[in-house]
């Protein structure tokens, strides 16, 4: 059986914006339901689609009513949200009767053995202790689960200033050397990912840790590909992931958590131990969603940069 009617928390989001206007071109998904406490979002208008405000994401009497008749609840929130409110999704969802829940993990695999050994990040702490408190409800009966684990946003890495790429000075960081493998997605292939779920068999991903990918590639190779598609030369900064992790520690010292949170994220990320590699990711669903090359990436990023 496939999942016909559905909740999602987030859909105002860089990523749940995408996953709703997927959903609502699926022929099966016969309700969608936004769940949101922002009056000002902008949802579109379609005759399956219904928005709920509720007063916060923590008002478990409020969720709880709003996922009555719901078989599936998708999270979306970005990742501070997610961690601070999935325990109050879960209980509601739990008590509103909802089968499936797809938590907010959308990155590094956190449940990964290098992530914990290595999570200094209380963001990262956050996602591990959410991964268990979801499985542990699983193992007990009181609701099924299906996390996408995705390591990198690349069009969001592409398109917006962080540490790695500056797309406007053209300018890329090669960490470790730029020769360790790496894969990402782009928010497309997600939602489209999110939407094969909903409609394959509901047994296929029952209490499953899917890590997908949508291209591998290297520090070296993405160098390559933005000058090609630029006709430019890029300037290249080396890094090491080390250095990047332990001044992220200072920034979290310094209670810029937002640093901190970067900084966990591009080692975990970006080191080649594991928790940012999804080799069988490439062949998750290989022909029945449309994969992207890194040429084809790139290209629609820099389109959308206003240059």
């Amino acid at each position: 059986m496939a999942f016909k009617k559905i909740a999602i928390a987030g859909a105002s989001g860089y990523l749940g914006r995408k996953i709703l206007d997927h959903l609502l071109t699926i022929p099966i998904v016969s309700r969608v339901t936004v769940l949101t406490h922002s009056p000002l979002a902008d949802f579109p208008s379609s005759p399956i689609l219904t928005v709920i405000s509720i007063p916060s994401y923590r008002a478990v009497a409020a969720l709880t009513l709003a996922l009555q008749g719901h078989e599936l609840l998708i999270s979306a929130l970005s990742r501070l949200s997610a961690d601070e409110t999935d325990e109050f999704l879960i209980a509601a969802a739990i008590a509103a009767g909802v089968r499936r829940y797809m938590p907010s993990e959308y990155t590094v695999d956190c449940m990964h053995p290098h992530a914990i050994a290595v999570s200094g990040s209380t963001v990262i702490a956050g996602k591990i202790a959410s991964a268990q408190r979801v499985q542990h409800s699983a193992e007990k009966g009181e609701i099924e689960y299906t996390t996408l684990v995705t390591g990198a946003f690349l069009d969001f890495w592409f398109e917006y200033p962080n540490p790695i790429i500056d797309t406007n000075a053209k300018t890329i960081t090669l960490l470790d050397g730029g020769e360790k493998k790496m894969t990402g997605v782009t928010t497309e292939f997600v939602a489209r990912c999110i939407g094969a779920i909903v409609a394959m068999p509901e047994e296929s991903t029952n209490n499953q840790r899917i890590r997908i990918a949508e291209v591998e590639y290297t520090g070296k190779a993405l160098l390559q590909t933005f000058e090609e598609v630029t006709n430019e030369k890029w300037t290249v900064v080396d890094r090491s992931t080390d250095e990047i992790l332990n001044e992220a520690v200072k920034a979290g010292g310094k209670g810029d958590m937002r640093g901190f949170y970067m900084g966990n994220i591009i080692k975990l990320n970006f080191d080649g131990e594991g928790a940012g590699y999804f080799e069988e990711g490439m062949e998750w669903l290989d022909g029945a969603v449309k994969r992207q090359s890194l040429k084809e990436i790139v290209e629609r990023s820099i389109s959308r940069l206003n240059w």
